[in-house]
């Protein structure tokens, strides 16, 4: 009789631990099975630590550079911005001697490099005979290696690019050569009779020094 009420009690012991156990799994799958704590926001922090309200933040997906720092030309050496073509220095009016050589320069700036055309007397000087231009990074010069008279009166330099045109101008003088001067017959006579009355006057000279 001992022995049966102990195994009675044992059964009856297992019987309630598996009855425990079943009722805790089954309150473990019905539960809602929480994970680890979600870290807040930024925003929502931030919104917190300023106030109620939350706060506006604007979100810039993409930084876009304005159409004019975009537009730079690339040079040796780095970027430059663009500008219209200028003069530093502009040419001067001049006044020559026909026959003589004649320079006119002028010095400018502008990006891109500016194109550079001069005229004389409203013609391009391409189609003018015995001139040259020698045009170097910001310098040009107009040369006649001998001015004439029809080289006479505006001279003109025009520089562009795509920002813009400039120009300056300055006149050109040509004053006429002296002609050689031509003696007459009688003045040709004399200054012979005058020659020879300078060689009898040294020949004299010399015969005294002798005596």
């Amino acid at each position: 009789l001992l022995d049966e009420e102990i195994r009675w009690k044992l059964q009856k012991l297992r019987e309630a631990k598996r009855a425990a156990l079943k009722k805790k799994q089954e309150s473990l799958v019905s539960a809602p099975q929480e994970g680890p704590p979600e870290k807040p926001s930024p925003l929502k922090v931030a919104s917190k630590m300023v106030g109620s309200k939350p706060l506006k933040v604007q979100v810039v997906k993409q930084y876009s550079r304005p159409k004019a720092m975009v537009e730079r030309w690339q040079v040796q050496g780095g970027l430059l911005e663009p500008c219209p073509p200028l003069f530093v220095q502009e040419i001067k009016p001049q006044e020559i001697v026909e026959g003589q050589r004649c320079v006119f320069s002028c010095l400018f700036h502008g990006r891109p490099q500016p194109t550079v055309t001069w005229y004389n007397n409203d013609k391009p000087v391409g189609r003018i005979q015995g001139t040259a231009v020698h045009t170097t990074g910001c310098c040009s010069m107009l040369t006649f290696p001998s001015v004439l008279p029809q080289h006479g009166g505006t001279v003109t330099c025009v520089i562009f690019n795509p920002l813009g045109t400039v120009s300056t101008s300055a006149g050109l003088h040509v004053r006429q050569r002296m002609p050689a001067y031509k003696y007459t017959k009688k003045e040709k006579e004399a200054m012979k009779v005058e020659e020879k009355k300078e060689e009898e006057k040294v020949k004299k000279e010399e015969r005294e020094k002798e005596e």
